[in-house]
């Protein structure tokens, strides 16, 4: 769709239960609109799957007739095969935009279900079944396209990279009075395990002994929250400060008035295949990002000049490059 060299003006119906102002969703409907695309909502605010199903159809059927192509957008895996059934007669194009698999988030990164749970084998199902209806499947780097390719067997022509985006009208730059008494280092995110949020807190326990002015923020909660809150206990960090989330609203103030901002650090497989939103987020602000070195971060940016990058899972690196950045603040 998007990755065509010779591109058709499509009429897309965006179908899902997505959320209508997430970056994702936002980015891809800007620049398929920039094409001449024109973009129609099949959206549902139903809770459950058979709630959701009805409300899809009744409200798709009433546009069956002004669209060519149905782009199940993310997260959208449980909802392909309905979208795959609507879209046989009259006949459209299917695009899933899948992102993620439910599989390697749940199994292999975030650990949930071990690989012989049958819940595991049912997620792998449910991946396979939903990348295979799809006309055309859509993917955020070429490290994660090839990974799909492998994992679910798909022919590499269905298959296309559309690179994640940032909210432009959220996250541009500005400039800030810069901080005199204080070098503040910014992170922001969910804690997955892939942000290897662990490495930061570490890495603030050996700075906090060279350079006193570094302060680290970390916002957010989620899964590894509680364990990141013992370990900052466990070794007696001062230099950090726990933020529950912000709204995406009030985030790019935020980033724009810190002096770097952190990717993420974790060392696991899907780590090295993705790019997170901070890291562009927080490019478009102007803000300088330290991130880990992995293959998917090269697809899109270049160290040294937008962004810092340090080895995976290392905390005494990454401490010694914000330690550096203190020092040179000026």
């Amino acid at each position: 769709m998007i990755p065509d060299t010779k591109y058709v003006i499509h009429n897309i119906l965006a179908f899902g239960y997505h959320d209508q102002n997430a970056q994702r969703h936002w980015s891809m409907t800007q620049r398929l609109e920039q094409k001449g695309d024109v973009i129609l909502e099949c959206h549902t605010k139903k809770s459950g799957l058979l709630p959701k199903y009805w409300d899809l159809t009744r409200k798709f059927w009433k546009m069956r007739h002004q669209v060519d192509t149905i782009l199940v957008t993310f997260p959208g895996q449980y909802v392909v095969p309905l979208a795959w059934l609507l879209s046989r007669y009259p006949r459209k194009k299917l695009v899933f935009d899948a992102f993620i698999s439910l599989w390697d988030t749940l199994v292999d990164d975030r650990q949930k279900y071990s690989r012989y749970n049958p819940m595991a084998w049912f997620l792998y199902w449910v991946d396979y079944v939903s990348c295979h209806l799809a006309d055309e499947v859509l993917i955020d780097t070429e490290a994660h396209r090839q990974f799909f390719i492998q994992k679910f067997k798909l022919p590499p022509k269905k298959v296309h990279v559309v690179y994640l985006g940032t909210r432009e009208d959220i996250f541009y730059p500005r400039k800030h009075a810069p901080k005199n008494n204080v070098f503040d280092v910014l992170f922001f995110g969910s804690y997955i395990p892939l942000q290897g949020i662990e490495h930061i807190v570490t890495a603030a326990g050996i700075v906090q002994s060279v350079s006193p002015k570094v302060h680290f923020t970390l916002i957010g909660s989620g899964q590894t929250r509680p364990a990141i809150e013992q370990l900052i206990t466990k070794k007696h960090i001062t230099n950090i400060t726990l933020q529950d989330r912000l709204p995406m609203t009030e985030l790019g103030d935020r980033i724009r008035q810190c002096d770097v901002c952190l990717g993420i650090f974790g060392t696991s497989n899907k780590a090295s295949r993705v790019i997170p939103h901070k890291v562009y987020d927080a490019v478009a602000c102007g803000v300088p990002v330290v991130t880990a070195n992995t293959p998917a971060i090269h697809e899109k940016f270049t160290d040294g000049q937008e962004v810092l990058l340090v080895p995976a899972g290392n905390p005494p690196a990454l401490a010694e490059k914000l330690a550096q950045l203190a020092q040179n603040h000026a």
